[in-house]
């Protein structure tokens, strides 16, 4: 009757691993098709980008509404597993973010942080603090904005086996 035992251990792992796995919280955008390792800073003028899709993050720095659309600026840090913006990275230059229709600015506002995943489609120059500057511009899929406090929202547990960056 040695069988019962080593049954119920072996439930009990199970168990164990469904619950720990439930607990784990998935990235909120989708990085299926994402053309990872592109930087924005990397754009500069070349249309051989435009089509492809980007998952991008940072800090909103201005928020335009125009008459069919609404601008946003970002000023891009790398994004860790979870998708959000690594603040203790170097920054990855300007995009603007560009969303269909009126966007509301208080959902949006200076200072806080998004990822978002979208199809780049050209670039603009500008300028930033008086220098010139080429603007990605990125047709937005789906966004997310992170809370005020997202980089001390609790304890952070994993326990897995693999290469994370």
């Amino acid at each position: 009757m040695m069988i019962v035992p080593k049954l119920r251990g072996m439930l009990l792992v199970c168990c164990l691993t469904l619950v720990a796995s439930g607990c784990a919280t998935a990235p909120p955008l989708n990085a299926t098709g994402t053309w990872i390792g592109l930087k924005p800073y990397q754009i500069g003028n070349e249309a051989k980008f435009d089509e492809q899709v980007v998952l991008w993050g940072g800090m909103i720095v201005e928020v335009v509404n125009r008459d069919r659309s609404t601008e946003i600026t970002v000023l891009a840090y790398p994004l860790d597993k979870r998708q959000q913006p690594k603040l203790e990275s170097a920054s990855e230059g300007r995009f603007v973010a560009v969303l269909p229709g009126f966007v509301e600015p208080l959902d949006y506002p200076q200072g806080r942080f998004v990822s978002l995943r979208g199809r780049m489609f050209g670039t603009r120059e500008g300028t930033i603090q008086g220098r010139q500057y080429v603007f990605p511009l990125v047709q937005v899929q789906a966004a997310h904005v992170w809370p005020r406090d997202f980089r001390n929202a609790g304890p952070n547990f994993s326990i897995g086996i693999g290469i994370s960056r």
